[in-house]
């Protein structure tokens, strides 16, 4: 539904019931090693309260030297809501990002996420992962 924002879709449902964005990023995505990554479809809405978020490594990414994955909305860091600790772009697997989140990234404005890859070395010629948040609600309440 639109937010009265030119430009700015927010995924809401207007039952209180948990509500999710999803992206699959690929370690060849134009734009994914660029300082502010690739930019998610949907924001999440002001004041949502994120829940979880949970990343999976669904094939592994092969730099030669470094391999960092990381989701956020901080411009240059693109790590605020995936941090390079939380997610090893080696394993196959499952990864819950495990800071406290609540309403603190969504207080004052819906944010549009961004997933990044850093690699150094030989290049990557394999990498996917999912990462999907989960968050409650975008109310004044």
């Amino acid at each position: 539904m639109t937010t009265g924002t030119a430009g700015v879709w927010e995924r809401q449902d207007p039952r209180q019931v948990a509500n999710t964005l999803k992206r699959t990023t690929r370690f060849n995505d134009v734009g994914i090693g660029a300082s502010n990554g690739v930019v998610w479809d949907n924001y999440l809405p002001q004041s949502a309260f994120i829940l979880r978020v949970l990343t999976e490594i669904v094939t592994v990414f092969n730099a030669v030297t470094t391999n960092v994955y990381t989701v956020g909305s901080n411009a240059g860091s693109i790590n605020n809501i995936v941090a390079a600790g939380d997610v090893n772009p080696l394993a196959l697997g499952v990864y819950e990002s495990t800071r406290s989140y609540g309403r603190a990234l969504t207080a004052s404005a819906a944010i549009l996420p961004a997933s990044k890859y850093t690699q150094s070395g030989t290049a990557a010629t394999t990498g996917v992962a999912i990462t999907v948040i989960e968050f409650e609600g975008g109310w004044a309440t």
